[in-house]
């Protein structure tokens, strides 16, 4: 057997050497790795999901180094996921068919009403089919990574690269504010003091870094509490604390409410006892921790209001409402304020008697509403609303308690995600949303293998 390995891996240098001398050593390699992957996939399907996990890093890379397949390279990613399912339901539909969930109708009606506001209410279709892209395209990760996890260890390994993908960025963040990495002068109010420097690791923003460490630090808290192993435990509750320290750096006071509601929530899953010490350590945080109590003193403070009523938040909800009041049901069209694609369009509205510039809403509810009106906000709300409780359910019903752990942490995750886009537009960033519809796929595929498992033991039992 080892001698037809040799001549096997003898035979495999020739042709590798053969074909470099024509081809390229480069090609060659290239070629290679996409064979490598290729038959990763085909031996066990469910990798390609994890691909996603790295979507931070991916989309780093190839705005770094390959510019010119970097705005397209999650649709590829996407449609090789849809035909890896495709692969699936084709040679296993015997043994895995096709997975529903009780979320499946909530989507599905949400992606409905966002045509509905496309047919009826599009001033310029262009730019309405470009905002309907940007809203529907990252909620469709949903139905693939569902139908392609195979079981609880695949999920469970999905996790844990993407704690892993985190966890890295947050030590990269906190040795951004070892250095005192440089950042523009518009991330800091003029009138405020001690921010010496707000990171962001690979990211463009500091808030979006923000929401992606509120996303994935009460599963790394899941994690922590899963191993028994003592080495392993205080790893994960090591690269806890290294995130809490990335995320007070980040100075976004929107992922703070973010992060402080998820870990409420993960405390009150987890156990209702630790609600209390949970709080108490927040206050004190707020209180005692310099650059926390700067922060949000500042913000409580008649400068601040001022300064945000000239040119920030307050203003811009402000000039939001009043758009809102004059298209009250359907909003002014998908993708004519209030995110990248009016930006990008340079749109402006009138306001009273002044000309405005389109711009980034901060709040996503009310720049849902103002591009979509109260049926689009309605249909949105809605969504998030059944994301919450069919996590819910799903942690109701679990009896594993490596899934139960699991969800615990997702679904705590998610809840500061949606408290935060209140503040902030965070699903106006494709990487944001890619991760938050990724791990919803995950908490509903423990919801299917739970209702799976229940009914197998009801019908032996029957």
């Amino acid at each position: 057997m080892k001698k037809q390995t040799l001549i096997s891996l003898i035979i495999l240098f020739l042709l590798a050497g053969i074909f470099g001398a024509f081809f390229g050593i480069e090609n060659v390699i290239i070629f290679s790795l996409v064979l490598a992957i290729i038959g990763l996939v085909f031996a066990n399907y469910q990798i390609i999901a994890y691909a996603l996990c790295l979507y931070p890093f991916i989309d780093f890379v190839l705005r770094s180094f390959a510019p010119g397949i970097a705005s397209i390279w999650d649709e590829l990613l996407f449609i090789a996921m849809f035909l890896v399912w495709g692969y699936k339901y084709i040679r296993y539909r015997n043994e895995e068919g096709f997975k529903q969930t009780p979320l499946d109708l909530p989507v599905i009606l949400f992606l409905i009403a966002m045509l509905v506001v496309f047919i009826i209410n599009s001033p310029d279709y262009r730019i309405s089919l470009e905002g309907f892209r940007a809203v529907i395209q990252y909620i469709l990760w949903y139905f693939v990574i569902i139908q392609l996890l195979k079981d609880t260890k695949g999920a469970k390994m999905l996790c844990l690269i993407f704690v892993i993908v985190v966890s890295l960025m947050a030590i990269h963040g906190v040795y951004q504010y070892i250095i005192g990495v440089e950042m523009p002068a518009g991330w800091v109010d003029s009138k405020e003091a001690g921010v010496r420097t707000r990171v962001f690791s690979i990211l463009t923003s500091p808030n979006i870094l923000g929401s992606l460490i509120t996303l994935a630090l009460p599963l790394t808290l899941s994690f922590a509490g899963l191993y028994k192993n003592i080495k392993t435990k205080a790893l994960f509750y090591i690269l806890s604390l290294i995130m809490v320290g990335c995320l007070v750096f980040t100075f976004s006071r929107g992922a703070w409410i973010g992060f402080g509601v998820s870990i409420l929530v993960y405390a009150f899953l987890k156990d209702k006892r630790l609600l209390i010490p949970v709080l108490v350590v927040g206050v004190l945080s707020a209180l005692l921790v310099p650059g926390i109590a700067n922060r949000i003193s500042y913000m409580l403070s008649p400068e601040y209001i001022e300064s945000s009523l000239r040119g920030g938040r307050l203003v811009r909800w402000i000039t939001g409402l009043q758009i809102l009041q004059g298209t009250p049901l359907f909003g002014v069209g998908l993708g004519h304020f209030g995110g990248a694609v009016a930006i990008n369009n340079e749109l402006s509205y009138l306001v009273g008697t002044e000309m405005v510039e389109t711009f980034y809403m901060d709040n996503y509810y009310l720049k849902t509403a103002v591009e979509t009106g109260f049926f689009g906000l309605f249909a949105f709300l809605i969504l998030m609303y059944q994301i919450l409780v069919n996590g819910l359910r799903t942690i109701r019903i679990t009896t594993d308690k490596v899934s139960k752990e699991l969800e615990i942490g997702i679904l705590a995750g998610l809840f500061g995600v949606i408290v935060h886009n209140f503040v902030e537009n965070v699903f106006e960033v494709p990487m944001m949303t890619s991760c938050f519809w990724l791990l919803v796929a995950v908490l509903m595929h423990f919801w299917y293998i739970n209702y799976k498992d229940n009914n197998i033991v009801l019908t032996n039992k029957n």
